[in-house]
């Protein structure tokens, strides 16, 4: 569950961080992910409950949104939603925000937010967010007609609130999202079967979470989230689309023992999918006891998942929960994650992958018997961060996405284009190895760049049935370059830049297929006016480059935008 000090303060977070926020169709559909890359169980466990923070007035780190950008392709976000910031975020005392930004491709986003009540005990804020497009993408492969117009448009009301008593903090949270998109993708030439018609995604979402206080006898947490979703048309436009009902329910518990944070605890989980129609349920059950020694710097968590999963079948798995970090020295220390569990699958998680996933069906859950990923991070030089990490994953029943082309969707149809992604399946083992260097030794200038390096071996994946040679590791990128700077030229001017490269790309289309490189140069200017108000402009694919986000769904051309923020 996401903190809701996060949604807080997106309405009052600084106008160059929001700004960055690249209006691109790669950037509406990408997502930066970083040192760690969670499942939605592993989510659960590191955000198993909203907290507030108190704000701590203090320079930004000029590390900016994280979702203007993102290192492993291809996921894809419903909504702009406020970047982590890798610091405390500077706090205002205005109550609202207001942000708006438009450009070529009819490109839109927007924010609005407002705290309707703020003390020491009471939190209620309001916030309505919307993101939309509206022009021609240029197909990178040669065929007739060689664009398509790429339509969406999300918006999305939410309201927050929360109340500390001397006991616990309670934590509510209800929102509802409206998208609408067309599945744009290439037919080379075919008669599509959803023929550009828009499709209807709506979420109704509910949160109630609990945490008591700190407290050195016994600390408990627990919460309920719930979602209604439905959409307008599923394996064709004539056809009812998929609805449903999930519930992911969390009770936690634990005794604190010794000195530090060290403490003996439990955490259970119920996760459930309840579909209409002929789709299969899901439900997980997880018991995770565990036992954690040390605090901020120097921690240990040894633990493991005890995991029931139905999904047509039942399964039982047990899987590593070890989390362990060492403080070296003051500013450098080595951690190490072991994990493994379940990926649900689910009709949410996928739409939260890609909204152009198939509208009917279910996704096979995947199962990491191992996941590891250790590093190092050094901050002893001023001014200079080192960060090198590495990592492996197995994977059972990995899904890979690629056009789905032609295709038999019943017993009496006929075959049809569905220009739609459909998974494919397969065992993957993945190890990468890679580094970021973090420098501001001249305070105005802050820069980055991060490299990684994937090394992918696939094995069994077979497509409609039959198995093919040497597969790939469909539409994950090989290599990843991630270059990001930021200067202020003065106290009301700053400017933006970021680069990303992903090379070594394949998909599949009947043969393998090497895709286009990713090559992303995005630039940015804030000029602050007052404390209230800004402008700003944005340039994204600056070297108007054409290469597709999934294969047959290309990104946006050279786009610029502009746009105002204004704090009341």
């Amino acid at each position: 569950m996401k903190k809701i000090y996060i949604v807080i303060t997106a309405f009052i977070v600084c106008t160059g961080s929001y700004a960055q926020t690249s209006d691109s169709l790669l950037r509406r559909q990408m997502e930066l992910e970083r040192d760690f890359n969670p499942t939605l169980l592993d989510a659960d466990k590191i955000n198993s409950l909203p907290a507030l923070q108190q704000p701590v007035v203090q320079k930004a780190n000029t590390n900016y949104s994280t979702w203007a950008g993102r290192t492993t392709p291809p996921l894809e976000i419903a909504l702009p939603r406020p970047g982590n910031i890798m610091t405390e975020i500077p706090y205002s005392r205005k109550r609202g925000y207001l942000s708006f930004n438009a450009g070529n491709y009819a490109n839109m986003d927007g924010i609005f937010g407002y705290r309707l009540v703020e003390n020491e005990a009471n939190n209620l804020t309001f916030s309505f967010l919307h993101n939309s497009t509206n022009g021609d993408i240029d197909y990178v492969q040669e065929v007739k007609p060689s664009s398509n117009k790429a339509k969406f448009m999300d918006n999305e009301g939410r309201l927050g609130y929360r109340h500390k008593a001397d006991v616990l903090t309670l934590n509510m949270d209800l929102s509802y999202l409206h998208s609408l998109f067309n599945y744009y993708g290439n037919r080379f030439g075919n008669t599509p079967l959803y023929d550009d018609e828009n499709q209807r995604l709506s979420i109704l979402n509910a949160k109630i979470g609990v945490a008591s206080n700190k407290s050195d006898v016994w600390n408990y947490r627990g919460y309920i989230h719930f979602n209604n979703f439905s959409t307008k048309f599923g394996e064709s436009p004539a056809a009812e689309g998929i609805k449903g009902n999930d519930v992911n329910v969390m009770v936690g518990l634990d005794k604190p023992f010794g000195v530090s944070d060290s403490k003996l605890g439990v955490d259970g989980r119920l996760f459930s999918t309840f579909y209409n129609g002929d789709l299969s349920n899901y439900a997980l059950i997880n018991a995770a006891p565990y036992v954690a020694f040390g605090g901020n710097n120097t921690y240990a968590r040894l633990g493991a998942d005890l995991l029931i999963m139905t999904s047509g079948d039942t399964e039982f798995r047990v899987a590593p929960h070890v989390q362990l970090k060492w403080a070296v020295t003051g500013h450098s220390s080595l951690y190490a994650n072991i994990l493994g569990g379940f990926s649900n699958n689910t009709f949410l998680e996928m739409i939260q992958e890609s909204r152009y996933i198939h509208p009917y069906g279910n996704v096979t859950p995947s199962y990491s018997i191992i996941d590891i990923e250790a590093g190092a991070r050094i901050g002893e030089v001023s001014g200079f961060r080192f960060d090198i990490f590495g990592g492996f994953k197995k994977t059972e029943d990995e899904h890979f996405l690629i056009l789905n082309g032609q295709d038999v969707i019943g017993e009496d149809a006929p075959e049809v284009y569905s220009e739609v992604l459909k998974p494919v399946y397969g065992d993957l083992s993945h190890a990468h190895i890679g580094g970021m260097i973090q420098a501001n030794i001249w305070a105005p200038l802050d820069i980055s760049l991060r490299l990684k390096k994937n090394f992918y071996s696939a094995d069994y994946i077979s497509i409609n049935g039959i198995e093919i040679d040497n597969p790939k590791a469909f539409n994950k990128p090989g290599i990843e370059v991630d270059l990001r700077g930021a200067v202020d030229l003065n106290a009301n001017l700053k400017l933006t830049a970021n680069y990303y490269f992903a090379g070594e790309r394949w998909s599949y289309y009947g043969k393998n297929v090497k895709m286009d490189n990713i090559n992303d140069l995005n630039a940015g200017a804030i000029y602050q006016i007052n404390d209230a108000f800004s402008v700003n402009l944005r340039a994204n694919n600056l070297l108007a480059q054409k290469y597709d986000i999934w294969y047959g769904y290309p990104a946006q051309g050279l786009n610029i935008s502009g746009g105002f923020s204004f704090r009341f």
